[in-house]
């Protein structure tokens, strides 16, 4: 059953054999697995339980709803923008679809430099193979490209650099171009279409609107205690009170730390917060003749893989397309005034390339604030900075490659190319502060990394806390480097993982 907080109507006090703090990835797939199980399994989510029929297609009802701060969490800087989920199934909801397995380079960087033995390709390979048949995931055909994602198939091609068409986790996609505001018509398999109802027919309870604060140990038995918000107001209804032999904290790379530094729990390491990385992102648009229309068709299919560890040091960059919602284009768009008013005039004809960075020594931290939510910094170093110099490179080339007649970057002093030979001198005198680019995050990771040594981790191999038995984090904060690849497989196939044996273990914890 789910239970929102508008059905509340006074102190919740409960038991379950486990509870979980988060519906996202590994939140629900952890919930299904258990109680299947057989175990009493009770979820307790931040944000609302919505539906297709809830959703509108329109940003400001998906970012009112379905987004963390409305889409405007950031760092507090203000460098970076962190978009995230905040409804059930988490980020899943509103993601774009992109389903790619942790590439074999990554996880033997885990098993040398992390001990994780336990994560080779050959061992994740049936939870991959699992995740992969429970979500349909699939590559399209090249008809369902829309022009968007054709600049990077047909630029990537003709400039002889790598390219591949991504997995999506759909069915009967009607290609509406929805993904990121919640897909009216069921066909993205989300997790709150899959996991959850399925962890719901087998006994699970979930609670949306429920805000956990605390967590207690008390012996074997732990306590989770927080606020019932009503979800049209997001006003304190009362409070909630979970008790469990075993909890798993699911609330992301930003939520799970913070729940377990203000509950002073699992950090003798001192890494909780720490290691976070963030798949640094920033756009490069390009000017066409033609109506591209980048809200419109599959928002992602295409990839270009080319640069990722190319020079084999573990990091690199790959590009993908975004889709150009009109809010968070007219946020993104570079210039002010009547510069401004022409781009979003030349809105249809704009396509956009992102350039996501595998970092290697770029890194920030999540704390917890004076009002108890997280506090992000993020610092960007000068490999990676590197990487996302070249990235821009590369992608301005590809934007030119397919047919653009003009391409622009995200700097805030304009940064324009009319040609390709300009690119790589005006990248050089411009301005890389990190409030002198627009820079982005979907992929939040690595705040309580994963690890064989208790010094430098913060839970096993398992997702179980070294300090705490019975206390698992499973979600994308255990990532202990950045993945390279957008991050819902790994998170989904980790959490299969470690929730399959907790099941097989339970009593013994």
């Amino acid at each position: 059953m789910i239970v929102q907080g508008r059905d509340i109507t006074g102190p919740v006090r409960e038991s379950a054999d486990v509870c979980i703090v988060g519906s996202g990835c590994g939140g629900g797939a952890s919930a299904k697995i258990l109680a299947e199980a057989g175990k009493k399994v009770i979820v307790l989510e931040e944000g609302g339980h919505y539906t297709s029929k809830d959703f509108d297609s329109t940003e400001q009802t998906a970012y009112k709803n379905l987004y963390q701060q409305r889409a405007g969490q950031a760092t507090d800087d203000l460098s970076v923008t962190v978009l995230q989920g905040r409804c059930v199934g988490g980020s899943s909801t509103v993601n774009w679809t992109t389903s790619l397995r942790t590439p074999e380079f990554v996880l033997e960087a885990w098993k040398r430099d992390h001990g994780l033995v336990e994560y080779s390709s050959k061992e994740l390979e049936p939870y991959f193979e699992k995740v992969e048949r429970y979500l349909n995931i699939h590559k399209e055909p090249f008809e369902n490209h829309n022009p968007n994602n054709r600049i990077i198939l047909d630029g990537a091609k003709k400039l002889g650099y790598r390219s591949t068409v991504v997995g999506r986790n759909t069915d009967n996609c009607v290609k509406a171009g929805a993904c990121g505001l919640g897909c009216p018509f069921d066909a993205k398999k989300t997790v709150a279409i899959t996991y959850i109802p399925d962890a719901v027919r087998a006994g699970a309870t979930v609670f949306a609107n429920f805000r956990a604060n605390n967590i207690e140990v008390r012996g074997r038995t732990k306590q989770v205690s927080g606020v019932v918000f009503d979800q049209q107001t997001q006003k304190p209804k009362t409070d909630f009170l979970i008790e469990a032999p075993v909890i798993i904290v699911s609330a992301s790379a930003i939520n799970s730390p913070v729940l377990l530094l203000k509950s002073n729990l699992a950090n003798s390491s001192g890494q909780v917060g720490r290691n976070l990385t963030f798949h640094l992102t920033s756009a490069v648009l390009g000017l066409f003749d033609s109506i591209v229309y980048g809200a419109g068709g599959i928002p992602q299919s295409a990839m270009c893989d080319e640069f990722l560890n190319k020079n084999g040091d573990g990091g690199g960059f790959w590009l993908e397309a975004v889709p150009i919602y009109p809010t968070l284009a007219g946020l993104a768009l570079p210039g002010f005034g009547a510069f401004h008013r022409e781009m979003m005039h030349a809105y249809p004809h704009i396509g956009a390339t992102i350039v996501l960075v595998k970092e290697i020594d770029s890194s920030g931290r999540v704390t917890a604030n004076d009002e108890g939510r997280a506090s992000i910094s993020y610092s960007l170093r000068s490999r990676d900075l590197e990487y996302l110099q070249k990235g821009i490179e590369v992608a301005a080339s590809v934007q030119f490659a397919a047919g653009a007649k003009k391409v622009m970057t995200l700097h805030t002093r304009p940064t324009e190319f009319q040609s390709p030979a300009e690119v790589r001198k005006k990248l050089a005198s411009a301005d890389w502060g990190m409030n002198e680019i627009a820079l982005y995050s979907a992929h939040p990771l690595g705040t309580c990394r994963m690890g064989a040594d208790p010094k430098k981790s913060v839970v096993d191999a398992h997702c179980q806390s070294h300090d705490v038995k019975g206390l698992f984090v499973i979600d994308g904060s255990v990532t202990p480097t950045s993945l390279g690849v957008n991050p819902q497989v790994t998170i989904l196939a980790i959490a299969e993982k470690s929730a399959q044996w907790l099941a097989e273990h339970f009593s013994q914890l």
